[in-house]
């Protein structure tokens, strides 16, 4: 059985209850299912299983749909992000060579660098055009989504998940997350990315999705105030807006079942400043695109109250196996600093074209996350930040996300990266870029004697006080902008 096979029982079963809200437009599942049906056919008239069909759209119902109908055929969905610059758009989609692109009005113009290839305004496709029976519904090994990464430089790197490893996506997150029938989830992220996984979770359970522009937080507030919200998921900087616009006595605080958080890490002020808004309903979760969404979640409610709680990973999903292993490849004893290495049924394929960097990626069926971690006790994982993002500094190894742990905790920083540059004295040094509440300005001397006291020889040797922190398409803090902004100015 595939997901998509489970939620098409689920239009039907369903029937009128309400499965989809976009941009005020509504579907029940049962016209979901229609919509799927009809789409389908139209897309089996272009395309064969197997086929890549790229999207670049906006959070739309037809987004939604053509995805779900281009599964249901076995073409391989690969969902691009609309932050993107057309050189990059041009560079993935010479990469996975589609067959179809489907784009939108406003993202017509990231294709003016994009190599030859069919293109149609996704509107279009689902209103009108030829139709044939539909192929054979794909199986569980068939590739299911292309999806890619977010953090490298150099060729694209196209994380291929199969239908199955799609199951036990959702299969984790209905058994370890609290998603119901009666739920309805808020979406504000883009479902390119994490959001994809919540929101077909939640249709496989019969909830009720509520989908908003990526970002809009407004317009989900003022829904809350119509609605009753149960469950929203977003990053870092996303949490930070929604914890400012809540007052006390909102009634996304009052319908709020818990709160997703992912993507990068939870600075300790910004946790501080969510739970005095939402209480302990708030969830940390861990994930890669290599590994898809469900490595570890730490549920501040269940868990006891911790001081360092922004610092933990949490625990595995029930079929995700975690270990830190040292440079020889064998687990290290708790308390060691080593390499996240991620196994279960929900990771990759492969990278879509590139066999030699799969290969390099798993060891003993583990995916390589590249992220450092500690195991603090049997089954807790706290990380501490990119082993390629250490900084040596006269012979001593700093991991970014302690500092930056250090100096979000200082009154009034709103937000905070660090970074390591070339230093002819140290090799290298810790270089701060922050962002204040208010745009309140903090000196260089007054930050270090606040630090020091902590981090000793880890403080920031220098420190840029900007009014926003740059973001990548996700939303995430963007250290190579930082990084190249730095440069330039050497």
């Amino acid at each position: 059985m595939t997901p998509i096979c489970d939620l098409l029982k689920n239009c039907r079963k369903y029937g009128d209850r309400a499965a989809l809200t976009i941009d005020g437009r509504y579907l029940s599942y049962a016209a979901l299912g229609d919509a799927i049906a009809d789409q389908r056919g139209r897309l089996a008239a272009l395309m064969q299983p197997g086929d890549r069909m790229a999207l670049l759209c906006s959070n739309s119902l037809e987004f939604v749909t053509l995805s779900l109908a281009a599964e249901s055929i076995g073409v391989i969905r690969v969902p691009l992000n609309i932050k993107s610059t057309a050189a990059e758009i041009a560079m993935l989609l010479e990469d996975c060579d589609p067959t179809l692109v489907v784009f939108e009005e406003g993202t017509r113009a990231l294709l003016s660098q994009a190599p030859s290839a069919k293109a149609m305004l996704a509107v279009d496709l689902c209103r009108s055009g030829p139709s044939a029976p539909a192929p054979a519904a794909p199986v569980a090994g068939d590739r299911c989504s292309i999806t890619y990464t977010s953090g490298s430089t150099g060729k694209p790197k196209g994380v291929v998940l199969t239908h199955s490893n799609w199951h036990y996506v959702f299969v984790n997150m209905l058994i370890n997350r609290e998603i119901a029938a009666t739920d309805t989830i808020a979406f504000i992220g883009p479902l390119t990315h994490a959001g994809w996984s919540y929101l077909y979770a939640g249709l496989l359970c019969g909830a009720q999705a509520v989908v908003f522009a990526a970002g809009d937080v407004e317009s989900m507030l003022a829904h809350a105030t119509k609605q009753e919200i149960h469950i929203v998921t977003c990053v870092p900087t996303t949490l930070s807006r929604i914890v400012a616009q809540t007052e006390p006595g909102h009634p996304l605080r009052l319908s709020l079942k818990w709160i997703g958080v992912g993507g990068a890490p939870t600075s300790p002020a910004l946790l501080e400043r969510a739970m005095e808004a939402f209480g302990r309903r708030i969830v940390l979760n861990f994930g890669q695109t290599e590994a898809m969404m469900t490595c570890a979640f730490y549920d501040i409610a269940r868990e006891p109250d911790r001081r360092d709680a922004a610092g933990f990973i949490g625990r595995p999903y029930v079929f995700s196996d975690i270990v830190i292993a040292g440079t020889d490849g064998q687990p290290l004893p708790l308390g060691d600093v080593g390499e996240i290495w991620v196994r279960g049924a929900h990771t990759m394929l492969e990278y879509w074209g590139q066999p030699e960097l799969t290969a390099t990626t798993y060891r003993d069926g583990y995916i390589l996350t590249g992220d450092l971690g500690v195991e603090e006790e049997p089954g807790l994982f706290r990380i501490v930040g990119r082993a390629k993002e250490v900084i040596i500094s006269g012979g001593f190894n700093i991991y970014p996300q302690e500092v930056e742990s250090a100096v979000a905790a200082l009154e009034s920083v709103e937000e905070v990266a660090v970074l390591g540059m070339p230093c002819e004295e140290w090799g290298e040094k810790v270089v701060c870029f922050f962002s204040t509440t208010h745009g309140r300005p903090i000196g260089a001397e007054e930050l270090k004697s606040a630090l020091k006291p902590r981090l000793g020889i880890k403080t920031p040797k220098v420190f840029h006080h900007m009014p926003v922190l740059p973001k990548a398409g996700t939303g995430k803090i963007d250290k190579k902008a930082l990084k190249l902004w730095t440069e330039e100015k050497r």
